[in-house]
């Protein structure tokens, strides 16, 4: 059996009825006036008065005095933010709501115990399930009589006179498994560009080895773009079978990337507390991002995902090791593996929001602010500093100009990768050495304007690039142009772009080492 997760019911009364339980958990009752300060389990969940990170994946269901016991001693702010589950109905003080609001602690009714173990069994899988179905398995309907261009991995575009009923155009196999009894749910980034046309998606799901479609779901567009969630899930092990109907008058629609992921209890997006901003302006194309409040002292440390094919964030167990403080992770999903956190202005705003947001909800100054990331990461730590002027941007293989990028696939680095001119057409409409410099001055042009002050910049950079090589030369001249005060660490390894990344991330923890403890006095964990 695989190892079981700890399910801490902490509560008057042991449960009785446990058969709904998954597998995947261990369920231990401990009274709610239990002393955990002597606690005489085997292995404690608090040592010398700080939680047992041993635990850090284990869920805990509160009543109202097990919540009071807790909080008595200092220890509830402790425990892992979305791992909380409390009696709705409990009587709390203003200060302990509070807490529990910042930690997303969640609010059931204990009166219905098989409820909660339903929201247990469906919200907490601590793995992430996504899939994208690829444009190249793309078939066009036969009936269909219009045009449609694939521009790269960027999108598909439509065009076409559409009946007054719906009429299949397009469909995408699916060549993933999806498990029986997983929940999933299904998003698909689209615009319709003229005309009145109404899109409908269908999921076929198909049993596993056969040809039977064993249940048909309906996704419409309208309730795509409203944000409503689109779930399915199967008593059998399927493939799904996606296919975009349209009606409506003569017009042109644009559909990007079609995404199916597991879903969870609430409305959480891949991992409990995963949000999602969505650019209205450009098929709603998507950032995710997740904010946990750790011990709510400074600093708040951020990490862009780097270029990643598979759905959902990196870099958890990491910046979970940043000395117990709060972080968050962001991860762009659009392409194949990102759009280097582009948008349009007001989806980059709504960002920059989100994360003032954070240091506003922890009571913390931009002072107290850490960007980083690793690649593609490094794009949207700079980018950003210009509107943040955070205490520090700790980054490895810094990349900034896009559009150099996509020009050197064709000669510097044929093949490597091709993603590339995806991104500058997304970005700009063409594939031309204008709109890569376009591209190019679209960073440089932000990022002159930062205040950088206060600011300290670590970076570890490749001297053979096969990327971006000027993109840590500019960066250092940018700064010393602008008579920055800034202060800039860095070090140069020898080797093109993929090369040493052992070495580039050794030196990226060191900073972050370095910085979390002259800077706000804190240890961070060892993290192999």
């Amino acid at each position: 059996m695989a190892k079981q997760t700890k399910l801490f019911h902490i509560s008057q009364k042991q449960a009785v009825d446990l058969n709904d339980i998954s597998p995947k958990y261990s369920y231990q009752w401990l009274p709610s006036d239990y002393d955990f300060l002597l606690d005489e389990q085997e292995e404690k969940l608090f040592v010398n008065g700080l939680f047992n990170k041993r635990y850090s994946r284990a869920i805990f269901v509160l009543e109202e005095k097990a919540v009071r016991n807790l909080d008595k001693n200092d220890l509830l702010r402790q425990l892992p933010p979305y791992q909380i589950i409390y009696d709705r109905k409990a009587n709390l003080t203003s200060d302990m709501k509070q807490l529990l609001a910042i930690m997303e602690a969640k609010p059931l009714d204990m009166e219905n115990f098989s409820q909660v173990i339903n929201f247990v069994n469906d919200q907490f899988t601590f793995g992430q399930l996504g899939y994208k179905l690829s444009h190249d398995h793309l078939i066009i309907h036969e009936d269909f009589k219009g045009t449609i261009g694939k521009k790269g991995n960027s999108y598909v575009e439509v065009q076409g006179d559409f009946s007054s009923e719906f009429k299949q155009i397009i469909s995408w196999k699916m060549t993933n498994v999806v498990k029986g009894e997983e929940v999933m749910e299904f998003f698909a980034e689209t615009d319709v560009l003229s005309g009145e046309v109404e899109l409908l998606f269908k999921l076929f799901l198909i049993k596993e080895n056969t040809n039977q479609i064993v249940q048909i779901v309906e996704a419409p567009m309208s309730k795509l773009k409203r944000g409503e969630k689109v779930k399915f899930n199967s008593t059998a092990d399927v493939y799904v079978n996606v296919a975009l109907y349209a009606k409506g008058k003569s017009g042109e629609i644009r559909i990007g990337q079609i995404h199916i992921r597991r879903a969870l209890a609430d409305h959480s997006t891949m991992i409990p507390g995963g949000q999602r901003l969505c650019d209205e302006e450009q098929m709603d194309g998507e950032i995710l991002y997740y904010f946990n409040c750790g011990d709510l002292k400074p600093p708040l440390a951020i990490y862009f995902s780097g270029y990643r094919s598979a759905e959902g964030f990196e870099g958890r167990r990491m910046m979970s090791s940043m000395g117990g403080g709060p972080f968050m992770l962001i991860a762009d999903p659009r392409l194949e593996g990102g759009n280097f956190y582009l948008g349009s202005e007001a989806f980059e705003k709504k960002l920059v929001e989100v994360i003032q947001n954070k240091l506003t909800v922890l009571g913390f100054q931009n002072s107290d602010l850490i960007l980083s990331g690793l690649s593609m990461g490094t794009f949207g730590a700079l980018y950003y500093a210009s509107d943040l002027s955070p205490n520090s941007v700790i980054i490895g293989k810094p990349l900034t100009n896009i559009g150099t990028i996509a020009l050197n696939e064709r000669v510097l680095r044929p093949g490597g990768f091709p993603t590339a001119l995806d991104m500058l057409f997304y970005n700009t409409g063409e594939i031309t050495e204008e709109s890569a410099q376009k591209l190019n001055k679209r960073f440089w042009d932000k990022f002159s304007k930062g205040d950088y002050s206060d600011t300290t910049f670590a970076v570890a950079y490749m001297k053979q690039d096969d990327y971006d090589k000027e993109a840590f030369p500019m960066l250092f001249n940018t700064l010393k142009e602008n008579r920055s005060t800034a202060r800039v660490l860095y070090k140069g390894l020898t080797g093109r772009h993929n090369d040493n990344s052992p070495g580039v991330n050794k030196w990226f923890l060191k900073q972050y080492r370095n910085i979390l403890f002259n800077n706000f006095r804190r240890v961070m964990d060892d993290f192999e």
